[in-house]
This record gives C-alpha cells, sequence and structure tokens, in this order.
C-alpha cells in the first residue's frame, strides 16, 4: 500500500513538473530506452518476442497477425528504474498497458532526472486481408458469397447447413510481398481445391522479414432456411388485388412482383409492378403508382431480357376493336413504353404467357377467348414479334385448350403446355411442345399424366433443368383431388413420386400447384390444400418420394407463383384474402 501511495505521488510531482519546466534543458532526452517488445506473456497467442529496433528517438518494430495492432500491449526497459511511461497523459505500465499502434503513437519516458519522447513507428506483418467462399468460384455447391472474418490467426465463415465444403475454392488477398501455402503447396486464390470439413491451416509467408504464420480457417454451419413472409408495400396491404405474379431479375437476383388490382371498374383494375431493393430494403414501384396500364389488365405476365429490363404482356381492356386483345409493353429510363402495336396479339386471350426466347425475342403464349374459322374458341396460340410484327401458329396436335402457359426452362429453351381438350376421350391432360430452331414439337406423347387420372384442373407448372429434363405439376380432381409430377427423363414420361392427395372442397384449389428446380438441382413442389394451407416439399432421389412438407401458411392461397433465383433463394407469391402474399425460403439474419 505504501509502495503504490508512494508511486501515485511521485506521478503527481512528475506531471506538475513537467507542465511548469517544459523548456528546461536539463529535461531534453536524456532518459536513455533499452529495449521496446511483445512478449508472450502479455500478448496471447504470440509465440515468440519480437523486438523492435530503436535509432536515436525512433522505434521501429513489426506487429505479427497474432497481436491485434489496435490493442497491442508493449514491454519496454530503459536505463533507470524509476522511469515512468506516458502516451498523452496516460500512464503505461510495461507488459500491461494496450494501445493502437495502427496510428502514429509517441511515448515519453520520465524519471526524476530528466525526460525523452520516442516515436512509434508500427508495421503489421504481411496478412491475409480478406478471404471468403464466393458463388462465381464455387457453381455447383454456393449460390451466394460468403466472407469470412478475419481475427488476428482465425479465419472463421460460416455456410450453409446444405452446402458440400468438401471441395472448396477460396478467394483471398494478401500483401504484397508474402506467399500463402497449404501444406508447403502454393495456396492459390480462385483455384486451390480443399476440403474444409476439418480446419484448414495456412502459413503466410513474409519476404521481406524471412517470418511466416499460421492462420487457421474453420467452416461453420448456418442456421438451416425457413419459410418466412417478405413485408409487401404499404399499399398492397391496404388495397385488394385479383392476381399476383413474381419473377426474379437475372441481373441483381432480386423478386419483382405484378398484381391486378380489383375494383369496381376497369380504372381500379390496373396492373402494377414493384421491386425489392436489396440496399435500401424497400420496395419500389416501376412507373405510375396508381398502375402502369392504361386502363383494366388481367394476365399479367412479366419477364426479363438477359440485361435486366422488365417486359411485360397483358390482357388490354381498353376500349375499341381490339379490347382484350394482349399488349407488350418495356421498362427503360424509368418509364414503360409499348412494344410493337399496342393490342398487337393476333387475337383475344386467354391464359396469356410472356417470355422472352434466348435471343431475347418476346414470345406470347394463349388460348383464343374467340376466334373465327379454322379456329376453335379455345384454339392454343403461340406467336413472336420480329421486326415490330407479330407471327404464330397455333398447335395442330393440341387445337382446343383449358389452359395454356409458356416457360423458359433452366436450359434457356421455351415451353408450351396446354391442357389438352383435344384427344376426343374422356381424358383431360396437358400436352408439352418445346422452341427448337424455330419450330414447336410436341415432347413425347400428347395427354401426358398417370392412369388414375382422367380430368385436369386449370393450372400446370413446369421448370426444366439444364440437360433437357423436365418436371411438370398438375392437379387432377377425377376420380379424386390429387396432384401429380410428371418427369421427362429424355425419352418417356413417368410419374414421379406418389400423387399428392388434396383435401378440398371444390373445384377452388386446382390453381394451387407450383415447381421450380434449385440450382443445386433439389425439385421444390408447392401445393394447396384448402384445410391445411399452403405447403411445399422437396423430391428425395434416396426413397423416389417426396420429402415431408412443410406449411408456409396456415391459410390457403389462390394461385401460386415460384420462383429461385441464382442464388439458390425460393420465393412463392400467392393472394390470401384479397392481399397478396409473398414468401421467402432463407437463412435467417441474411
Amino acid at each position: 500500500m505504501k509502495k503504490h501511495y508512494c508511486l501515485i505521488l511521485i506521478t503527481m510531482i512528475f506531471s506538475l513538473f513537467l507542465l511548469g519546466c517544459k523548456q528546461d534543458a536539463l529535461l531534453a532526452d536524456n532518459v536513455q530506452l533499452q529495449s521496446f517488445s511483445f512478449e508472450p506473456a502479455s500478448n496471447p497467442g504470440l509465440k515468440d518476442a519480437v523486438y523492435g529496433t530503436i535509432e536515436g528517438q525512433h522505434i521501429s518494430i513489426r506487429v505479427p497477425n497474432s497481436v491485434d495492432i489496435t490493442k497491442a500491449v508493449p514491454s519496454f526497459k530503459g536505463t533507470s528504474e524509476k522511469m515512468i511511461a506516458y502516451v498523452g497523459k496516460n500512464i503505461q505500465e510495461s507488459g500491461v498497458t494496450a494501445v493502437d499502434l495502427s496510428k502514429a503513437t509517441v511515448y515519453r519516458f520520465v524519471t526524476p532526472n530528466g525526460m525523452s519522447e520516442y516515436s512509434v513507428s508500427a508495421q503489421k506483418s504481411g496478412s491475409i486481408l480478406s478471404f471468403g467462399f464466393y458463388a462465381a468460384d464455387n457453381p455447383d455447391y454456393l449460390f451466394r458469397d460468403y466472407p469470412a472474418t478475419i481475427s488476428k490467426l482465425d479465419i472463421k465463415v460460416d455456410l450453409p447447413v446444405d452446402a458440400d465444403i468438401t471441395k472448396l475454392v477460396a478467394r483471398y488477398t494478401v500483401n504484397d510481398g508474402t506467399v500463402l501455402k497449404s501444406n508447403g503447396a502454393d495456396f492459390k486464390s480462385k483455384e486451390t481445391i480443399l476440403d474444409y470439413s476439418n480446419p484448414q491451416t495456412l502459413t503466410l509467408q513474409d519476404l521481406e522479414s524471412g517470418t511466416s504464420e499460421n492462420f487457421v480457417v474453420q467452416v461453420g454451419r448456418l442456421t438451416a432456411p425457413v419459410w418466412t413472409a417478405m413485408q409487401l408495400p404499404d399499399f398492397l396491404q391496404i388495397n385488394n388485388v385479383a392476381e399476383a405474379g413474381l419473377e426474379i431479375n437475372p441481373i441483381n437476383n432480386q423478386p419483382y412482383v405484378s398484381v391486378q388490382f380489383s375494383g369496381s371498374t376497369d380504372d381500379l383494375r390496373k396492373g402494377l409492378i414493384t421491386a425489392f431493393n436489396s440496399e435500401s430494403k424497400q420496395w419500389e414501384t416501376l412507373g405510375n403508382g396508381s398502375g402502369f396500364t392504361p386502363t383494366r389488365a388481367d394476365y399479367i405476365s412479366l419477364d426479363f431480357s438477359k440485361q435486366g429490363i422488365p417486359y411485360v404482356a397483358f390482357r388490354d381492356y381498353t376500349a375499341g376493336t381490339n379490347a382484350q386483345y394482349a399488349s407488350l409493353m418495356k421498362y427503360e429510363n424509368n418509364s414503360w413504353s409499348f412494344v410493337g402495336e399496342q393490342q398487337g396479339s393476333f387475337n383475344r386471350v386467354n391464359y396469356l404467357t410472356l417470355k422472352l426466347d434466348e435471343n431475347d425475342v418476346p414470345y406470347l403464349g394463349y388460348v383464343f377467348s374467340r376466334a373465327s374459322s379454322p379456329y376453335p374458341s379455345r384454339g392454343t396460340y403461340a406467336e413472336s414479334l420480329r421486326n415490330g410484327k407479330w407471327t404464330g401458329q397455333s398447335f395442330a396436335q393440341s387445337t382446343t385448350g383449358w389452359f395454356s402457359k409458356m416457360f423458359r426452362g433452366r436450359d434457356d429453351k421455351l415451353y408450351y403446355v396446354v391442357m389438352d381438350l383435344t384427344s376426343g376421350t374422356a381424358s383431360r391432360k396437358p400436352s408439352v411442345y418445346r422452341l427448337e430452331n424455330g419450330a414447336w414439337n410436341l415432347v413425347g406423347n400428347v395427354i401426358v399424366g398417370p392412369a388414375e387420372s382422367n380430368s385436369g384442373g386449370i393450372s400446370i407448372d413446369l421448370d426444366v433443368k439444364e440437360d433437357g429434363q423436365i418436371y411438370m405439376v398438375y392437379q387432377s380432381n377425377s376420380p379424386a383431388y390429387k396432384t401429380f409430377v410428371m418427369h421427362w427423363n429424355g425419352s418417356s414420361w413417368k410419374q414421379l413420386g406418389d400423387g399428392i392427395s388434396q383435401t378440398t372442397s371444390s373445384s377452388a384449389n386446382r390453381d394451387n400447384v407450383a415447381i421450380r428446380i434449385h440450382p443445386d438441382g433439389r425439385i421444390f413442389l408447392a401445393y394447396g390444400d384448402a384445410i391445411n394451407g399452403i405447403k411445399v416439399c422437396t423430391y428425395n432421389e434416396a426413397t423416389g418420394n417426396w420429402n415431408t412438407a412443410v406449411q408456409v401458411s396456415p391459410e390457403n392461397g389462390n394461385k401460386f407463383v415460384m420462383q429461385i433465383s441464382n442464388q439458390g433463394i425460393p420465393y412463392l407469391i400467392t393472394v390470401i384474402n384479397s392481399k397478396a402474399a409473398l414468401f421467402k425460403y432463407d437463412i435467417p439474419g441474411l
């Protein structure tokens, strides 16, 4: 206690002495510093002591990565045992007090007989500046980027619980004059493949100093993804909607939502499109907030060019000769404009779909709502816009459709599916066509579906893998309500897994199916159940059947649209109680 009191007293005397006699020549540069170092005992993680170089009144020292340069704890020794050290007005205790050496630092050493100032230049040893696992380097395993957290010699990065981490490629940056190695071999950014199931040790060699340090990379697992509701703009929570659609912009991987408002007049039933801004975390309306269409619009179908330009087709109710014909628009320079003539389709349209092909040529697919000979009133039709003119064709093998829809598969080809009424039999099942070299060709045979299905519902959904395998879902309502998925393996159609029974009181659930293929190859199936709400399941290749479904919402929706971004995030939109409802399957917090 007495010793501590004396130390405080001496400190106060010296402080007053320095303030009052700052210019006294006796106190200038006559305290000699003998050593300045980092010791393992004071800096956890440091293996060996690191000594600074003292030249005149300047100290140069290299800070290893195992020492946090902003919280370094130096040890120092002078010629006098009564020496007291300061940084600014703060006393520094050797081997105890931490200091930020990332910026210019001056130590003042004081004894009863004098004072000296030493400037410290701390240079951090060669280091790994950034590290992470990126989707572009690991296209088969990751669908978004995962930068690491670097703390001293520890590199930590969390990856999805279902990601294969046995063959990953890391991307990193290091200081100039350093080399990174793994097991003695060069560790190359964006090239070297390692198994990160267990911690990996990377050795960083500093060529200038000849020193090396071992960094340890540890991969953790993120929380499993879950389905959660996304907050939509306030106006979509206030206003009723008749239908809702969803597409993913291929450039920014963000969802775009299209809606048709419901109302008592045509002007209240316009179409509107809103896009999610990932930076502001806000929804932004494309065009007029009251709707981008001239008047009432339905069957709103959105797609994107390769450059991410939004295109939209809709049944246009503008009064005139061509009322209820299709119009096509695109959004550029913050405004919508017609592409080709307004209401320029060949005929009135039902079940309208827009898709752009691999060359960004717009295609429309639909069923005639009215037609003149030789076309039947429910004739199936597809047309494309070239040089400002629409040209198209009907489907000879499926002239009469109960429903139709167009798709672009992951193989970048266009597909047209129709709930076929042409066969003349008691069966009503889907037929699928693929666009190849400008011609629509039947895939396999007409009337695709299992024997236990006699009458298909009014909706079909379809997706295609990169190798051309097709997965198609529809609901059969006779002899029982069941959802069936059909698989085209390249040579024949076969049922995929068991049919899924659905509890329903009417045919109102016939639109509630959706299917999409994840970038990792998983098949996601969504279906509605009048009693048990909205469900999503995945296909299990090992069992050859569907995994147990997850309930997305206890309330049943009307008309499902599911999309999966190239970042591997599934989205599903529907209409619940006349309001658009958007759900997202993602890792919480990302």
